[in-house]
C-alpha cells in the first residue's frame, strides 16, 4: 500500500486495473502473439540468430509470463505455474541459442503442456463464475484464443517430426519460399483462420495426420463458440432475473484487491 501511495494517479489505477482483470493481461498477449506470428520473419530478419523456430522466442516469452501472472490468482498450485512456466521459459532459451530437432521438439511439447494446464485453469475460472465480470470476459476470449495458439503448436510439432505435413501455397508469379519459412509462426497463423474456418488458402495440409487435426479445430471452434455463448448467456440472464444484474465497467477499486481474495471480491460483485 505505501508503495501504491508513492505512485502518480495514473500509475496507480494501471497497477489496479492489472489486479482486477489479470485475464485482460493474458488477452492483450495472446492478441500480440497472433497479430505478431505473420510478422515475425520480417519483423526479427536483423536479429541474428532469429531465424526458423526461433523468430517467435520473444512473442512465447511474453506469453509464457501473460499467462503465469493471469493464473497466479487462480490456479489451485502456485507451485505448478512456477515449474511449468520456468520450464518453458528454460528450454525456450536452451532452443533457441542450440538449434537442435531434439530441443525443438522438447520446447515445443513443454509449450504445449503449459497452455494445456492454462487452458484447464481457464476454463474452470470462466464456466464455475456466479457472476460475468469483464475479467471472466476476458477469459472467455483468451481460452478461444489459447486453443488457436495450441493447435498451432501441434501444428508445429508434426512439421517438424514430420517435414512436409504442410505446405505454402506461395501467390501466382512468385517463388515457392524456402521450407525454413514455415516455422510456427506461419502455423499459428493458419490455426487460427482454422479454427475461425477462413482459411485464407495460403497454407494446406499435406499428410493424413496435418488434414485429420485441421478438420478436428474447425469443429472444434465451432463447438467452443456454442458452449461459451450458451454459458455466458445462461448466466446473464440468471443475473438479469435475480436482480443481481449490473453494466460492466473496466474500472478499478480506490484499494487494491490483494492476490488471495480476488476471487472472493468478483464472485461478490
Amino acid at each position: 500500500m505505501s508503495k501504491l501511495n508513492g505512485m502518480s494517479h495514473s500509475q496507480r489505477k494501471l497497477i489496479l486495473l492489472l489486479g482486477d482483470y489479470p485475464f485482460g493481461v493474458l488477452l492483450a498477449s495472446l492478441m500480440l502473439t497472433i497479430v505478431g506470428a505473420p510478422l515475425t520473419t520480417k519483423l526479427f530478419a536483423f536479429v541474428p540468430g532469429l531465424h526458423g523456430h526461433a523468430v517467435l522466442a520473444p512473442l512465447v516469452l511474453v506469453l509464457t509470463l501473460s499467462a503465469a501472472f493471469a493464473m497466479w490468482s487462480s490456479a489451485r498450485s502456485r507451485t505448478a505455474v512456477i515449474i511449468l512456466g520456468g520450464l518453458v521459459l528454460a528450454l525456450l532459451i536452451l532452443s533457441t541459442l542450440f538449434r537442435h530437432n531434439s530441443l525443438l521438439v522438447i520446447n515445443l511439447l513443454a509449450q504445449m503442456t503449459f497452455l494445456t494446464y492454462v487452458i484447464f485453469v481457464v476454463v474452470r475460472v470462466v464456466f464455475s463464475a456466479a457472476l460475468i465480470d469483464g475479467n471472466i470476459l476476458c477469459g472467455a476470449a483468451s481460452l478461444y484464443l489459447m486453443i488457436g495458439v495450441l493447435i498451432g503448436f501441434i501444428f508445429s510439432l508434426i512439421e517438424l517430426l514430420d517435414p512436409g505435413s504442410f505446405t505454402i501455397i506461395p501467390p501466382p508469379g512468385q517463388p515457392i519460399p524456402h521450407p525454413d519459412r514455415l516455422h510456427a509462426g506461419w502455423l499459428i497463423y493458419f490455426s487460427l483462420t482454422t479454427l475461425t474456418t477462413v482459411s485464407m488458402g495460403d497454407i494446406v495440409p499435406s499428410s493424413d495426420v496435418a488434414r485429420s487435426m485441421v478438420v478436428l479445430e474447425a469443429i472444434m471452434g465451432q463447438i467452443l463458440i456454442v458452449l461459451m455463448m450458451a454459458r455466458l448467456v445462461g448466466l446473464h440472464v440468471a443475473q438479469v432475473s435475480s436482480g443481481r444484474n449490473k453494466p460492466l465497467a473496466f474500472e478499478t477499486s480506490q484499494s487494491p484487491p490483494s492476490w488471495s481474495d480476488q476471487g472472493r471480491h468478483r464472485t461478490s460483485r
